[in-house]
């Protein structure tokens, strides 16, 4: 599905970086130099690839994203950032590019070394493999802990926006252990995509959570090609377009919840009757959020002492005697709605139930 819009192909291989033997490394490129926006973690403690990506995005274009999966090529140090760049300046030899139109990920464990003997010559390979018909192994080699792939296509007004993603366990807001990738063949402007792009971010992505756990290695990566020849230019066009790219950014997103680590139920909090946006926000965080709601979750416990303790214990203003709370257990899914009964507005989180799957995979994540 990343590869629907036109002018976009991408590719996978198992290149020896995950011991499971999966596909571990993946190129999505665009045909032409395409207009990039990303948000980037705002971990203080950033891998290598998100360094040098951070640097790359300031060109305004991209035409390749190289990624791989399995070593998330962070506490590296120099070696780290070494290995990065040669991941980014192999990928544009290859494909005949620009090396500062090349954007570069990694995830996967923390505190190794890259077997970048292996990367180089698997970039060369996968060079040779790239088409249209590639982006459902791209969307496969970019997993990590997650049990299955995410992705989606959408058109609209003559131009289609997809996307992939991974993600399932050290999800949190401000980004998490996630990686999303967009492309469009739309046609608009860096700063409108950078603008729009952020705040789809934070209505999605940046509020989802599965254990509070912010990661290293997270970016989302938007590239827009033109290809289809439609302008996203005028009010009306850019209101069309955004909420397209929030609705790709809100299914990756809860597609990610969907699939925390030992998940059983996608859990949606909606909060109303807050001060404020802001404070609607923070609350809906909150409660997802709590552990001890996702444990009364997992067990069908309707305990609504857990939402209530949530919104209470965030910075958000609530009237105790207003306050309304209710859950509602679906097939796969639970709805949490809370009333905070200050005001009118609102916001919408998603995670998910905590459950021992979760504790089992990170108790020997590493070993």
């Amino acid at each position: 599905m990343i590869t629907s819009p036109k002018g976009f192909k991408a590719g996978a291989l198992a290149c020896g970086i995950k011991q499971s033997g999966k596909l571990d490394l993946a190129i999505v490129a665009s045909d032409v130099p395409a207009v990039a926006a990303a948000v980037f973690t705002k971990n203080q403690f950033k891998a290598a690839p998100i360094l040098v990506s951070q640097q790359q995005i300031k060109s305004g274009f991209c035409q390749a994203i190289i990624a791989n999966a399995g070593n998330a090529n962070c506490r590296t140090g120099q070696r780290g950032l070494k290995d990065a760049w040669a991941m980014v300046k192999t990928t544009a030899q290859v494909l005949g590019l620009e090396p500062r139109h090349v954007l570069v990920t990694s995830t996967g464990s923390i505190g190794h070394f890259l077997p970048i003997e292996k990367i180089i010559p698997g970039i060369r390979r996968l060079a040779q493999q790239l088409s249209v018909g590639g982006g459902e192994l791209a969307a496969q080699a970019i997993l990590t802990t997650d049990t299955r792939k995410k992705e989606i296509a959408i058109k609209v007004g003559g131009y289609t926006i997809a996307g992939i993603a991974k993600g399932s366990g050290m999800i949190h807001p401000d980004m998490a252990t996630m990686h999303a990738f967009i492309t469009t063949d739309a046609a608009i402007d860096r700063a409108t995509l950078q603008l729009m792009l952020k705040q789809a971010v934070a209505n999605s992505f940046n509020v989802i959570t599965v254990d509070q756990c912010q990661s290293t290695n997270d970016c989302v990566f938007v590239l827009a090609n033109g290809l289809s020849g439609k302008k996203v230019k005028g009010a009306k066009s850019r209101s069309q377009f955004y909420r397209a790219l929030e609705k790709v950014c809100v299914y990756l997103a809860k597609e990610i919840a969907r699939d925390g680590e030992g998940a059983t139920q996608l859990i949606e909090v909606r909060v109303s009757g807050a001060r404020n946006d802001k404070e609607a926000k923070i609350a809906a965080r909150a409660i997802a959020g709590s552990d001890l709601l996702k444990c009364a979750v997992y067990g069908k416990d309707y305990n609504l002492g857990r939402v209530f303790a949530a919104a209470g214990a965030s910075p958000a203003r609530l009237n105790m005697e207003k306050m309304q709370a209710d859950m509602k257990f679906l097939k796969g899914e639970t709805i949490v709605t809370c009333d905070l009964g200050v005001g009118r507005a609102k916001a919408t989180a998603w995670g998910c139930d905590l459950t021992e799957g979760y504790v089992k995979i990170n108790a020997d994540y590493h070993t």
